[in-house]
């Protein structure tokens, strides 16, 4: 009975020990296991990037601009660091903060594209109202300098793009239509496709005849000779045989004071033979929610 009673008094003892053990190591576990759990999402989050349609924004310095200038990025949803994507370019059509025009990425966002088609879009900011060329006189409005010597390399840098003509497209409209067109002319190696909407084109067309245009043309490129660098039908003539034989080009036009433009570019490009998309459609807001973003993308996206 002796035996029986100290053995149930020493497994008392042992029950006692172990419950305190259990209570004490309990919260340890416990925090390990939360503490395990907080950085797998994290890892989730930024490693494998749960963004949802999170637009991102990065203030850089940049020598070709006045001041400090924004870069905000959409990524898709599902992005990872182990990936490579390729970078869509939406070419602003105003000086940053300006929103007069809407949101092209809000536009982006709408239709799903960056998931749809897995892809990093940009959207640069400039100082000024920019024509994406670099000014002969006013060296704050080094508009193409700013794009290729700042924006692509922080680009290519701080995400895991793929490098190359390959991995970057070019969209935009009006005065980034015009731009979009013009650094892929000037820079077909580094561009794979340029889609421009109802681009501003009058300039091209209306110099030397129209005065207004010649004084608007020496204003914003600085001079006339500083012009015909980035003028869309001189770098057509010039340029032509660096595009190769598949469309690289959509031309996307509206009716408007911009269309008759549009079909002279467009008639040149069939006369010298390089291959671009061309339409034609009537006349809706100039504008980045007017709805012709989808027809843009697809063209750009298309066989890739």
């Amino acid at each position: 009975m002796k035996l029986e009673k100290g053995i149930a008094e020493i497994d008392l003892k042992i029950n006692k020990l172990l419950r305190i053990f259990i209570d004490k190591v309990r919260p340890i576990y416990l925090r390990d296991f939360f503490l395990i759990v907080f950085f797998y999402l994290l890892n989730i989050i930024f490693l494998n990037g749960q963004y949802s349609n999170e637009i991102k924004s990065h203030s850089i310095s940049s020598p070709f601009q006045k001041e400090n200038t924004t870069i905000r990025i959409l990524l898709p949803d599902q992005f990872s660091i182990n990936k490579k994507y390729k970078v869509l370019y939406v070419l602003p059509v105003r000086e940053q903060g300006n929103k007069k025009s809407g949101d092209p990425l809000i536009e982006i966002i709408k239709d799903d594209f960056h998931n749809k088609y897995k892809l990093i879009c940009v959207f640069p900011g400039y100082t000024h109202l920019p024509w994406y060329a670099n000014h002969s006189i006013d060296k704050t409005k080094q508009d193409e300098s700013h794009f290729l010597k700042t924006v692509l390399p922080f680009v290519d840098e701080n995400y895991p793009t793929i490098r190359g003509k390959e991995g970057r497209l070019l969209m935009g409209f009006s005065k980034s239509g015009w731009g979009a067109l013009t650094l892929l002319l000037r820079n077909p190696e580094i561009f794979k496709k340029a889609a421009g909407w109802d681009i501003g084109i009058r300039m091209d067309t209306n110099v030397p005849e129209d005065s207004s245009f010649v004084k608007a043309a020496e204003s914003t490129f600085g001079d006339l000779e500083n012009f015909e660098k980035y003028r869309v039908s001189s770098l057509l003539k010039k340029n032509k045989d660096k595009l190769g034989m598949t469309s690289r080009i959509f031309y996307y036009n509206t009716g408007g004071n911009r269309a008759r433009g549009g079909t002279v570019i467009h008639k040149l490009m069939v006369e010298l033979e390089i291959p671009h998309l061309y339409l034609y459609e009537p006349k809706r807001k100039h504008r980045w929610d007017s709805g012709w973003i989808p027809e843009a993308i697809n063209f750009l996206v298309e066989n890739e």
